[in-house]
């Protein structure tokens, strides 16, 4: 799977361009940029065509989200949300969409309170997460994505024992700080993540800088509240009584 996902940026903009977007909505498509070594399974002589076709394809399957946003608040959900049809909403094994935040999770970030929260379903409860704002190490290497100039930006992992890099691609071009998941908290909208060979991108940007569209965000308040280091301590005394 060496074809890389071909990304079109559309842009619905009005005359006043150069001022703060009011509100906008990004698509997100997440996709394997490099073949996963899993693909291998093909060449696995104990499972039979039909079991290595559906494994490959829960494993490479691309997933699909969108991002809405004011100026100070982003809503962040997959799009399996939004499918209309019986047959589409039925939710199936897909890597790239757990990988993405699951079809049933909303990330919610306010910049003004410096406040990011993840609600989801886990352990057979619904779960309100709260995390902190990443720390961002800001280069000056910039690329094009579609018409906007981007700026790499590379998350400091807590873990120092960590060897997996996780690095972003932000326009200043756009300058609300928000992005997928929990890729919040820099000088400009997140058009690009890269982790190991997995890489989430913006295919479509709508952004509105007059009322012409109102996008009103609600912050999710239903669940259980928890920190991020309660849910990994939960994950961690989960993994250990099934021994893993």
């Amino acid at each position: 799977m060496k074809k890389f996902f071909f990304i079109s940026l559309l842009l619905m903009i009005t005359d006043g361009y150069s001022q703060h977007p009011f509100s906008g909505v990004v698509e997100y498509t997440i996709e394997a940029s490099e073949p996963f070594k899993a693909i291998n399974i093909n060449n696995d002589k104990n499972l039979d065509e039909g079991k290595k076709k559906e494994l490959i394809e829960i494993l490479t399957k691309p997933a699909y989200f969108i991002l809405e946003f004011t100026s100070s608040e982003s809503l962040y959900k997959s799009k399996v949300n939004n499918m209309n049809s019986d047959s589409e909403k039925r939710i199936k094994l897909n890597f790239m969409q757990t990988f993405g935040g699951g079809a049933s999770g909303v990330y919610y970030s306010n910049s003004n309170k410096k406040k990011t929260l993840a609600q989801k379903n886990a352990f057979g409860e619904l779960l309100l997460i709260s995390y902190e704002i990443p720390n961002w190490e800001l280069t000056k290497e910039t690329k094009k994505i579609g018409n906007f100039l981007c700026y790499k930006a590379i998350k400091k992992s807590k873990n120092q024992n960590s060897k997996t890099i996780e690095e972003v691609w932000y326009t200043s071009e756009i300058p609300v700080q928000f992005g997928p998941t929990l890729y919040n908290g820099l000088p400009g909208l997140v058009l690009e993540v890269q982790v190991g060979k997995i890489r989430i991108i913006a295919t479509k940007v709508n952004l509105y800088t007059d009322q012409s569209k109102i996008i009103i965000i609600e912050e999710p308040n239903q669940g259980i509240k928890m920190t991020e280091e309660e849910y990994l301590k939960k994950i961690n005394e989960i993994a250990d009584e099934f021994g893993f």
